[in-house]
């Protein structure tokens, strides 16, 4: 049997780069015909929804429209696989290279386009700064009415631990400025009472925390507290302080209030200040 002549294969080489144009442009024009249905559906779709939002059913439209995606989707995909074997029909003319029919004709394997999935690898990050330590007060002032002879400073003390560890042994620590004849009080017990109160353990909170409180309080002002059932403060949690008075006698020899706030721990044993203070100015008679 005899072999086609080169002449012969780039004839048949021509004819079928004929044909796989031919359905280039077939699968072209079905690709813009389904985009425009596309558009229209889309279009018709977003009219439907604004104008009978609630009659309309949009889950079937929704439907219609991911349909017709997908049927764009397969063409756009065999759009490609012609024209990547036309491509190759034109390199092959070029050089005048025999055609083995196999080869030319060999459809490209069907297959989903892989869709690229970026992974997000969550890296841990070692956070353990003072700044990463959140502490302030939430406040607000009580005025006394004629008959009452002090005015009261209702507030909560909040600290939240933004860091990556536990704080061990967390405390708080509240001066007031001036301290004589100004008291503040809040659900705090001595530690040698927890035993012997009749509170429910569930309700007793805090704790003094400096073995001479009274005298830090009568000397300096300082009220030291800590938690009662919590040795530690986990990362991301949060210790309040709440509904401490702190109660201002009319009188009092001065014309400002101050409580600061610090926070302390064994990894913080310098102390870190509260963001805020509060301050209270008193009138004064002229």
């Amino acid at each position: 049997m005899m072999s086609p002549s080169p002449k012969d294969d780039s004839m048949l080489m021509r004819q079928k780069l004929i044909h796989y144009k031919s359905e280039l442009k077939n699968y072209e024009n079905q690709i813009r015909q389904l985009e425009r249905a596309l558009d229209r559906e889309k279009e018709n779709s977003l009219f439907w929804k604004n104008k009978h939002a609630e009659a309309y059913s949009i889950n079937d439209k929704d439907t219609e429209l991911e349909e017709l995606e997908k049927e764009l989707y397969q063409l756009k995909n065999e759009h490609s696989e012609q024209a990547i074997i036309i491509e190759s029909l034109k390199e092959r003319i070029s050089r005048k290279q025999p055609i083995i029919e196999e080869k030319v004709i060999e459809k490209i394997i069907e297959k989903p386009v892989e869709k690229i999935v970026e992974k997000q690898v969550k890296v841990e990050v070692d956070r353990f700064q003072a700044t990463d330590i959140i502490s302030y007060f939430q406040h607000s002032v009580l005025l006394p009415t004629p008959d009452e002879e002090e005015m009261m400073i209702l507030g909560n003390a909040v600290v939240t631990n933004q860091t990556s560890k536990s704080l061990v042994s967390p405390i708080i620590c509240l001066k007031v400025k001036p301290h004589e004849n100004v008291s503040l009080t809040g659900k705090v017990i001595d530690e040698k009472e927890i035993e012997d109160s009749t509170i429910p353990s569930s309700a007793l909170q805090w704790q003094y925390a400096h073995p001479k409180w009274r005298e830090k309080i009568k000397q300096d002002g300082e009220y030291w507290i800590r938690p009662t059932r919590s040795a530690q403060l986990a990362p991301n949690q949060p210790m309040r302080f709440e509904s401490f008075q702190l109660l201002i006698p009319k009188e009092l020899n001065s014309s400002f209030v101050i409580v600061e706030g610090y926070f302390y721990s064994e990894e913080w044993k310098q102390g870190i200040p509260f963001l805020n203070k509060i301050v209270l100015t008193l009138p004064t008679e002229e």
